[in-house]
């Protein structure tokens, strides 16, 4: 029965693995960016748009490359499954309509209909005709040349532009299709390539190998912590037993709860379960495992006010930050039922160690209050934000560069991704001319699409007098001069309005998708233009800048109420549990939180610095309660060990690529800085030395 005890934690932890495999769980986990966003509508939308096939493009330039090799770069590019490219085929139907409806398209040049000489135009196209040598292309619609013709922007002929199918809709695939155009980069080195989808190929190889490193790091931190500090190699085995088997509780929690988990939450939740290594330290170090003896009330204080503080900003509407907080309540939960009442039956024997020395300077609790207030009034006064959600992923400068490099080629620098959601095309129509309105000088290829009012317009301008006369004048003209009877017959006719559809809008090449019976017309506009019509219902960002901003400005109030109910609460507990000592307890609220509000002098904060901040001030009060109660040799190793192990836990962060990452590391290592400092420095009554 004992060893079977002995054994338990193993056990526990063999049955906890099983199921993890079982479940299938670890398939809800996302590396994506846009796992972090909110489960709304438009993230819906922003989603079913990258399942879209024409969301998918690669973008390639062959600037100083000789014809036949460029030849030779398309064919092995369309060689590639799942990869194609436009061809004038696929325009046919776009070019028709244009030619068609091309007095419905243009606007009319008044000052060249007033002063026009139809002979004359017409001795010209007759001399043209006659003298050239090459075939000469006369328009029969317009052959005055009497409507403005369009601006057509210059295309960037060394740039071509090709489409991945929906075949291509994962992260293999991605994969698969990024060697085979990478292997034909490396043969054509003049060529560059770039396709949003390198980015899912690169910083998923980028994260993971990141990931790696830091969990090594992690690792040899807490091992040199066991073995050469604790000298405890069956304690370091069973506390990794345990964190892994919180870690695996929690993940299978949260994955059932969530269809899509990001690796973020999951890497921030297994260095927050480090955090409970807190719990066994402090029963370690006084002996709870070697005899039986009484229940360790700060232990359970410091687990329920961390858990407490979780509980309530696990009510922010905020799916990250939720599913950071069950993660988090799982886990310490798990660990604490472990590390208090199955490791004293296991039983594990204390190694002494070298006495600690003790610095004789010591600081009042009023010169850190002071100081922490002070700091925390002029950081409040300074902080800034930054809520641009790509700061938050793995910076990948080569892959930024070549967007830079082909935005810039195209022309669409500053330029924002957007939808127009409309029920039908009389809809699209309505919505397209309220955006018009705001935004007249818009050019777009919503502008094929003839409203009745420009048909009106044009109809009557047809029917006038003018035009009438013009066109008996024409065909006079046209017979003196010996044309064929008949051949500007099509000069300046009516057509009848056509009868759009969602189908007839994909044949002149205007890009929509349909999604839950509502369909979205992709549009691109400068930035400073989507902010004059962001407001409007049916504008659908394609941006996660400006859905995380959406975001977060739908749960700021949540957060200040919430953080400040949690905060509250804290305060409360602490007073509740630490009585006279309240002020110096405060001091490890106070002064972590004022060292890591005057970084935010140096940086704008993202949402990770502040979720980290108050990550700290709840780990900060386990040290509050435990030092308020005892500072003895044993509660101060306890304590620097504890603190070793966050440091493994978040602080190895500090050394990521990754800036979401990064933003978790530093916040964690200038709190346990400050909790050392304290704990070193921090004067604990009068009366001592």
């Amino acid at each position: 029965m004992n060893k079977l005890i002995k054994l338990s934690n193993f056990l526990i932890f063999s049955i906890v693995l099983l199921a993890f495999f079982l479940s299938n769980s670890y398939t809800n986990i996302s590396n994506s960016i846009l796992s972090i966003l909110p489960d709304s509508q438009n993230k819906q939308i922003l989603q079913a748009y990258t399942k879209y096939s024409d969301s998918k493009t690669l973008f390639v330039s062959f600037e100083n490359l000789p014809k036949q090799e460029i030849k030779n770069v398309e064919k092995e590019l369309l060689d590639i499954k799942g990869l194609h490219k436009e061809n004038s085929l696929d325009r046919k139907a776009l070019l028709e309509y244009q030619e068609k409806y091309q007095l419905f398209l243009k606007n009319i040049d008044e000052k060249r209909l007033e002063n026009i000489d139809v002979k004359e135009e017409l001795v010209k196209i007759q001399k043209s005709l006659l003298n050239s040598f090459f075939p000469v292309l006369i328009n029969k619609q317009d052959p005055l040349n009497l409507f403005e013709k369009t601006k057509k922007e210059r295309l960037n002929k060394n740039i071509r532009v090709y489409t991945f199918d929906k075949t291509i809709n994962s992260l293999a695939k991605y994969k698969e299709v990024y060697s085979k155009i990478k292997s034909i980069e490396k043969k054509y080195k003049e060529i560059k390539t770039f396709s949003t989808i390198f980015y899912f190929v690169e910083n998923s190889q980028a994260i993971k190998a990141d990931v790696n490193k830091i969990i090594i790091f992690a690792f040899l931190i807490l091992l040199t912590l066991y073995i050469f500090i604790l000298r405890n190699i069956p304690l370091l085995l069973n506390t990794l037993t345990t964190l892994a088997t919180s870690a695996i509780i929690s993940i299978l929690v949260v994955t059932s709860i969530f269809s899509e988990v990001s690796i973020f939450v999951l890497v921030f939740g297994l260095s927050i379960s480090t955090v409970a290594i807190d719990y066994m330290f402090h029963h370690y170090m006084h002996g709870h495992y070697l005899k039986k003896k009484a229940f360790n009330k700060e232990v359970f204080f410091g687990f329920l006010t961390t858990i407490i503080a979780f509980i309530a900003i696990s009510f922010i509407s905020f799916s990250l930050i939720i599913q950071i907080a069950i993660f988090t309540i799982i886990s310490l939960t798990v660990s604490y039922l472990h590390f208090s009442f199955l490791y004293p039956k296991i039983g594990f024997t204390l190694k002494e160690n070298q006495k600690t020395n003790s610095f004789k300077f010591k600081i009042n609790k009023l010169y850190i209050l002071l100081f922490s207030l002070l700091a925390i009034i002029y950081s409040l006064s300074n902080i800034s934000f930054d809520t641009n959600l790509r700061n938050l992923d793995y910076q990948n400068k080569n892959l930024d560069s070549l967007n830079s490099h082909f935005q810039k080629e195209l022309k669409q620098e500053n330029k924002v991704a957007l939808l127009i959601e409309s029920t039908s095309t009389n809809d699209l129509i309505k919505k397209y001319q309220r955006v018009k309105q705001t935004l007249p000088s818009l050019n777009s290829s919503l502008d094929l699409i003839i409203t009745k009012k420009q048909y009106e317009k044009t109809k009557e301008l047809l029917n006038s007098e003018r035009f009438k006369e013009l066109k008996k004048e024409l065909e006079l003209h046209a017979s003196n001069l010996g044309f064929k009877k008949d051949y500007f017959k099509e000069a300046y006719s009516l057509k009848e309005l056509p009868n759009y559809s969602f189908e007839k809008l994909k044949e002149l090449k205007i890009n929509y998708f349909e999604y839950k019976e509502k369909n979205y017309v992709f549009l691109a506009l400068d930035i400073k233009d989507y902010e004059k019509i962001k407001t409007l219902e049916f504008i659908k960002p394609l941006s996660m800048k400006f859905l995380f901003e959406d975001s977060l400005n739908e749960v700021k109030e949540n957060i200040l109420i919430l953080g400040t109910i949690a905060l509250l609460l804290i305060i409360l507990m602490l007073i509740f549990i630490t009585k006279k000592k309240f002020l110096f307890a405060l001091c490890f609220l106070l002064f972590p939180l004022a060292l890591i509000l005057l970084y935010s002098n140096f940086v704008s904060f993202n949402i990770l610095h502040l979720f980290m901040m108050f990550i700290i001030l709840a780990i900060s009060i386990d040290y509050a309660i435990y030092s308020s109660k005892s500072l003895d040799i044993n509660t101060k190793k306890a304590i620097l060990f504890s603190l070793l192990s966050t440091f493994a836990g978040f602080g190895v962060l500090i050394f990521s690529k990754i800036n979401s990452l990064y933003s978790i590391g530093i916040v964690a290592t200038i709190g346990v800085l400050a909790i050392a400092f304290l704990l070193i420095f921090l004067k604990r009554s009068s009366n001592e030395d």
